[in-house]
């Protein structure tokens, strides 16, 4: 009677050993699933939001600087341009007065531009169904299906916000692409570099995303040819304007 009760005891004991392991592993499990599905999840929210971000401020951004600014700019203010006797361009730099005023009416135009945007005062040309603005943010509603990187599960699920600010500085400079066009023509191209930064926030994660733009905002056709020894093209950048984000 005395061993069968050992035995019993001894049984349960183990059979308790065992199920505390098994809890124990279950916990771990689930722990290490949770924490892979919440990595995906992030990675996720974040891929999508740049990538909707992007879509909507180069759009934006764009059609603010053609309308404000280079409508009305002569290219030829800005540009110096040196030809030799043949009238071949031999040489292309800025104006650096015209340039840095032309960089500090970009900057300020896509400072106010970010701030439009934040609060939601634009045309719903530029936005869509899953994007809303909320307490001078920008709010992306992202299906959590999203994180299953599947077809079929893009718009399934409940919708977690992402909350989008515009942060730290607008860097821009302006560069100059000359190009040989037809006989004893050349293009010149205007562009403006454009470099900032975004704060991504999901429930999970704070991120910071830097988005780059190069936008051709003027061009014109001169009297001249690119000589050979450049390869065709002459390009040329100019420094670097800061302007604080608001």
């Amino acid at each position: 009677m005395r061993n069968s009760f050992k035995s019993t005891r001894l049984y349960h004991g183990k059979l308790s050993k065992i199920i505390f392991v098994t809890i124990i592993l279950i916990v771990l499990f689930t722990f290490f699933l949770l924490s892979k599905f919440v990595h995906q999840l992030d990675k996720s929210l974040v891929d999508i939001s740049t990538n909707e971000i992007t879509r909507v401020t180069y759009r934006f951004i764009t059609d603010k600087l053609n309308q404000n600014i280079f409508n009305d700019q002569n290219l030829e203010d800005i540009l110096i341009l040196e030809k030799n006797d043949s009238g071949e361009i031999l040489y292309v730099d800025f104006n650096l007065d015209q340039a840095y005023q032309v960089l500090d009416q970009v900057s300020l135009v896509l400072t106010n531009s970010f701030d439009e945007l934040e609060s939601g005062n634009v045309s719903v040309a530029y936005l869509d169904s899953e994007l809303s603005h909320e307490l001078g943010s920008m709010v992306l509603s992202i299906p959590i299906g999203n994180s299953f990187e599947h077809l079929y599960f893009y718009n399934l699920g409940p919708r977690i916000p992402v909350r989008i600010n515009f942060i730290g500085s607008v860097l821009t400079n302006l560069k100059t692409k000359v190009t040989d066009y037809g006989f004893n023509n050349a293009l010149v191209e205007l562009f403006v570099y454009i470099e900032f930064k975004t704060q991504i926030m999901s429930p999970f994660e704070v991120e910071e995303v830097t988005l780059q733009y190069d936008a051709v905002i003027a061009s014109m056709m001169i009297e001249g040819e690119v000589p050979q020894f450049y390869g065709g093209t002459i390009e040329k950048e100019s420094s670097i304007f800061t302007k604080d984000i608001e």
